[in-house]
């Protein structure tokens, strides 16, 4: 009976799965169909490309974002301008952006476990990249306008160096200071990007490198130094501080105790780990590694092991949210550590019992390897087959409206900016009511009606999950209330249009 992993040199067992792997996800990016945050996000990115300054009109009524907004995601939206100035706007102008830092980790993860470090033997290689196309976290936010990837590349950028300067015999700065600027950039792109600046911050202390400390710093500040270029003046600090804390998306900043929020962050984290199937089979997978591999990781390769548990913690206590993809950011030094315990294994150098390695263990961790892939790519081929062009928003906008639209004031899905926003005068997104009502629970039924009619909204569509938690699910054709009638109900979509 032939064993489900070797690592002889010749076993060929991941490749063909690889092969299979990557095709899927080169054909899930054609069509690709938009999330939220594309339109959310990737709105920023339009507007600063168009006006030299960030601003939304999705979010029109929350914190002035309509005039200026100046808590974004800033070195990752002077990325997206950019590719808008060079290939002009559209959906997928904006998810080349993640795109692009994806294949930048793939290259660094290629020479950092096979040349530099020389960590990964053929095999070994094929297999990580089995998990990492494998993961739907992956999959699914290596194509779309959110900084998450770009966070987890300039990361592992800042652990390579700051690992090479800690296995150095001699104290070579310039690797201490590039960690940190990379680490600084990563502030700049998210302010999650603490995470992983901290966990750079604490490794050198556990390795008692404390006046390392100073140069790393002055890398981190220097390069966060381009997340203040539009705070110049004490109104714009005032701003920021403004839609910050008063953020309705941060709304959970405002319950209990500040003090207690690190804590209660932490006693909850399991909440990121096992959320649903999705993560919960891969979660499974990894605590079952890093339980028998533990003693070896932690002995042999005992900076990687320090930093991912380092990121661990810290995401737990500093992320306001429990989002899957903040795991991101974690996710390589996740699948080294799976890679090398898996391998050590199969070298024998890992025992969980004195009499040596039962085919029991071998055989656990191999079920639940063909489970997280099996499952994983069930979830990855769902997400490849559903695809979308723009021409559906411009089919819809050409149903429900006449003549000239750019002087209209619209109610929209956030993804109908692609490609229309140009063809209207304002587009806000129905996710901006929902925002709304964390501040006002009059949002609801008709108090949504009227609180669109206030912002001079002539025409709203809205989407089915939207349409429950605004409380207009029971409407129907042909209804009229004060300002409003429904113009059509389809399973897609409820209309309503302004009276004369």
């Amino acid at each position: 009976m032939r064993k489900p992993l070797s690592y002889d040199g010749k076993s060929l067992y991941f490749l063909p799965v690889v092969i299979i792997l990557l095709l899927l996800f080169i054909y899930s990016l054609y069509g690709r169909m938009p999330d939220e945050d594309d339109a959310w996000i990737g709105e920023y990115a339009y507007w600063f490309a168009e006006d030299g300054y960030v601003h939304s009109e999705l979010m029109r009524g929350i914190n002035s974002q309509e005039v200026n907004f100046v808590v974004h995601h800033k070195l990752f939206n002077f990325n997206g301008a950019l590719f808008i100035n060079l290939f002009g706007f559209s959906l997928y102008t904006l998810k080349a952006v993640s795109l692009l830092y994806f294949v930048i980790f793939l290259l660094l993860f290629y020479f950092y476990t096979r040349k530099w470090k020389k960590l990964f033997n053929r095999n070994d290689f094929w297999l990580s990249l089995l998990i990492i196309f494998s993961f739907p976290w992956i999959f699914k936010f290596a194509f779309i306008y959110r900084p998450e990837i770009m966070l987890m590349t300039l990361g592992f950028v800042g652990f390579i160096l700051l690992e090479s300067f800690l296995a150095g015999k001699k104290n070579v700065s310039w690797q201490l200071f590039l960690a940190g600027v990379f680490f600084g950039l990563s502030m700049s792109t998210h302010l999650n990007g603490i995470i992983l600046m901290a966990a750079g911050f604490f490794l050198l202390i556990l390795n008692k490198r404390y006046s390392a400390v100073i140069v790393y710093g002055i890398g981190v500040l220097l390069a966060f130094s381009i997340y203040f270029y539009d705070l110049t003046d004490a109104q714009s600090i005032a701003l920021w501080k403004h839609q910050f804390f008063e953020s309705p998306s941060l709304d959970s900043l405002h319950k209990g105790a500040a003090w207690l929020k690190p804590v209660a962050n932490l006693l909850n984290e399991h909440m990121r780990y096992f959320h649903n199937l999705k993560i919960i089979i891969f979660s499974t997978f990894l605590i079952a590694i890093i339980i028998i591999g533990y003693k070896y990781l932690s002995t042999n390769h005992t900076r990687l092991f320090q930093f991912a548990i380092l990121i661990a913690i810290i995401t737990g206590v500093v992320a306001m949210h429990k989002s899957r993809h903040y795991f991101l950011l974690n996710f390589p030094y996740m699948v080294l550590l799976i890679v090398l315990t898996i391998k050590a294994i199969y070298e024998g150098k890992i025992t969980v019992f004195k009499k040596g390695e039962p085919k029991q263990i071998k055989g656990l961790l191999f079920v639940l390897f063909i489970i997280f892939v099996g499952v994983s790519t069930y979830f990855n081929i769902q997400l490849s087959i559903q695809k979308f062009s723009s021409d559906q928003n411009r089919e819809l906008a050409k149903k429900y409206t006449s003549g000239n639209t750019t002087h209209m004031k619209i109610v929209a899905p956030m993804t109908f900016i692609f490609n229309e926003i140009k063809n209207f005068e304002q587009i806000q997104g129905e996710l901006c009511y929902t925002e709304l009502q964390k501040l006002d629970s009059t949002i609801y039924g008709k108090g949504f009606l009227k609180r669109a009619n206030d912002f001079d909204r002539d025409l709203i569509l809205v989407a089915p999950r939207y349409q429950q938690m605004l409380g207009i699910s029971a409407y129907q054709k042909g209804d009229e209330f004060e300002h409003y009638f429904v113009l059509d109900k389809t399973e897609e979509l409820i209309v309503f249009k302004r009276k004369p």
